[in-house]
């Protein structure tokens, strides 16, 4: 808290070092908004780092665009190692309010921030992760595909990560912008959660503002407003179907990926492997992975898309149902583990 007090004071005398007279009302607004910011994030001072701007200009060539991983998110070198680098207006408050409470090994980790009160700009800094975006390796032709036990563990650590925030936090987090760029996948196709910054800290509410990704957003959510982790849950059904199928939630005419699946799947079971092959990525077949384990993750996938969100089951028993697959136990015993161990994580 020492620096903090520090920083604001010096913050200050910077501010009113020019004329003594000056009050706040005579302050800029992005200047009270800065003193205010910083009041409203003291609380994170002691577990995460506290950057320079100077540090970040440095790290990044000044924000250069050649840096840009996507959209306002960089990538820079401070001290020899690799950060993202994530530049925000002045609403970082929330996201890292929700990001002190969590601590999760398929979450992205925060590893520090920065505000930099000229610009009115908040800086989020994180863990690098190696491989992008699940996205990127799903959906851009020059990527080597991934294969079926690396997309089930991926599907995994996604469902670990979001079995925590909906169970092992009080109040309980809703990410509310579960898709397939906000994975991201480390040096060993390990996946973590990432992008905060539409979470909400508690559940059950309704709101008005209603903020998503076409494609990924529940209909209950769309129509009414209600925030709940089921949505997270229906979010999660459209990223299984997009490692099933290797096809974006939404196609080049607007159309939304689980609405077909939807419509095409829910009939009798008896011809479900049948339409599978059909609906399943081009490089799964060729590989020759075990149907019965896709149709295990295709029925998860189905159930998670249940247009009454209370029939939809929670990340506890998705996790429970991943792991009974006998392709995941496969791989993951070679690493060590076993299913009861990814369960416990």
């Amino acid at each position: 808290m020492g620096g903090f007090l520090a920083y604001r004071e010096a913050l200050w005398k910077k501010r009113v070092g020019k004329n003594k007279n000056l009050d706040l009302e005579s302050k800029k607004p992005h200047d009270k908004v800065g003193v205010s910011l910083m009041a409203d994030v003291s609380d994170c001072l002691d577990k995460y780092k506290v950057y320079k701007i100077e540090d970040l200009k440095e790290a990044t060539d000044g924000f250069d665009e050649r840096w840009v991983i996507e959209g306002s998110v960089y990538k820079g070198c401070i001290h020899g190692k690799q950060y993202a680098i994530k530049k925000m207006k002045w609403n970082a408050c929330e996201e890292l309010k929700i990001l002190q409470k969590i601590n999760h090994g398929n979450l992205v980790m925060l590893e520090g921030f920065c505000i930099d009160s000229e610009d009115a700009n908040c800086y989020l800094v994180y863990e690098y992760l190696e491989n992008g975006s699940l996205y990127t390796q799903l959906h851009q032709s020059n990527m080597e595909k991934l294969n079926w036990k690396t997309r089930l563990r991926i599907a995994v650590d996604v469902a670990n990560g979001l079995q925590y925030i909906h169970e092992h936090t009080r109040p309980r987090v809703v990410h509310k912008d579960v898709k397939s760029s906000n994975i991201l996948l480390d040096a060993n196709m390990r996946a973590k959660i990432a992008n905060f910054g539409l979470a909400k800290s508690g559940c059950n509410a309704i709101t008005m503002h209603i903020v998503g990704t076409q494609g990924y957003i529940a209909p209950e959510y769309l129509s009414d407003g209600v925030v709940s982790t089921k949505m997270d849950v229906f979010s999660f059904g459209v990223v299984l179907l997009e490692l099933i199928s290797g096809r974006e939630a939404v196609d080049d005419d607007g159309n939304a990926l689980w609405v077909e699946v939807y419509g095409s799947f829910n009939g009798i079971e008896d011809r479900y492997k049948y339409k599978l092959k059909e609906f399943m990525d081009d490089v799964l077949l060729k590989e020759s992975c075990s149907v019965d384990s896709v149709m295990n993750v295709m029925s998860i996938a189905i159930a998670c898309l249940h247009r009454d969100p209370s029939r939809r089951p929670s990340m506890v028993d998705i996790v429970y149902s991943l792991c009974k697959s006998d392709d995941l136990f496969y791989d993951i015993s070679e690493d060590g583990f076993s299913p009861r161990q990814v369960l416990a994580r």
